[in-house]
């Protein structure tokens, strides 16, 4: 049993739905006067520092942490995809469309993540990768394009899809340079990411959190931006980069769940069938090809 809970698949299963809640929070922090810049920038900021102080706190840690700065390159790509690609045009997604319809559309760029994985990284696409990830994609545009107040502006479509394509970038080159996982490893990630997140907000006008806003930053921080990275750069350590892009697209349905729970927004029933779809692609994405006998030896 404490294998099965190991498997990089638990891993990017907990990072799903880690992510779930990033739109319900992101639009609690848009109702108490963040703007987008604003919000991108302090969670990660806040992300860093933190892990920033408890690494430097521990010897180990510290040493791991300083040891990677021979990897200065591979991070500064990665921030630039994983961090400021995703927060940025994430976040402008959020404040104009819908959580579900930006959730989708933050995955719908998963494929890439496949492609270049067989590619480039010599994975192989065997008939459960292929129906897992095509479940879920049918599951999520099921819900989305049956399900009522699912609308968003054209440029909130373009900042998702734009968000979603860094995002399966930086799956596929976290496992192409073989970062590794590990909160030194988010310390240089957030770090680059906050250098760069800077940048527009210094142009929009450099604001800090207040009032009720600094609760849902520190949820923001805790919950999808500390602990989806942990362990989604844990999954790709461990598994296939194109099996836990595959999982994370499932991040829609939790998106989803926390909204019923929250706003009180329920499923119709083609919701429902595409939900079951979703589970569906996730059963998939955990099973194994047989490995072929051959009867000549």
């Amino acid at each position: 049993m404490l294998n099965k809970l190991n498997r990089a698949e638990f891993f990017a299963l907990i990072a799903a739905i880690l992510n779930g809640s990033i739109g319900i929070f992101t639009r609690f922090g848009f109702n108490n006067g963040l703007t987008p810049n604003t919000l991108a920038f302090w969670k990660c900021f806040g992300a860093f520092l933190l892990i920033l102080i408890y690494c430097f706190s521990n010897t180990q840690l510290r040493k791991q942490t300083v040891e990677l700065k021979n990897s200065f390159f591979q991070f500064a790509i990665l921030g630039f995809l994983g961090i400021f690609c995703l927060y940025f045009f994430e976040t402008q997604a959020f404040h104009k469309a819908s959580i579900p319809l930006v959730s989708f559309l933050t995955y719908a760029a998963g494929g890439i993540t496949i492609l270049m994985a067989a590619t480039l990284l010599k994975e192989r696409i065997n008939i459960y990768k292929i129906l897992s990830f095509l479940f879920i994609l049918f599951g999520v545009y099921i819900i989305f394009l049956f399900e009522k107040d699912i609308t968003g502006s054209s440029l909130g479509i373009v900042f998702a899809l734009l968000g979603g394509l860094g995002y399966a970038l930086f799956i596929f080159m976290a496992k192409f340079f073989k970062i590794g996982s590990g909160l030194p490893q988010l310390v240089w990630l957030f770090g680059f990411g906050s250098i760069y997140l800077l940048f527009p907000l210094l142009y929009e006008g450099f604001k800090y959190p207040t009032g009720t806003s600094i609760i849902f930053v520190i949820a923001l921080i805790l919950l999808p931006t500390i602990g989806g990275f942990f362990f989604t750069t844990k999954a790709v350590k461990d598994g296939e980069a194109s099996k836990v892009q595959i999982i994370e697209t499932s991040d829609p349905l939790f998106s989803t769940l926390f909204a019923f729970i929250i706003f009180g927004d329920s499923l119709g029933l083609t919701g429902y069938i595409g939900a079951m779809l979703i589970i569906f692609g996730l059963i998939f994405s955990m099973k194994n090809p047989k490995p072929q006998v051959n009867y000549n030896t």
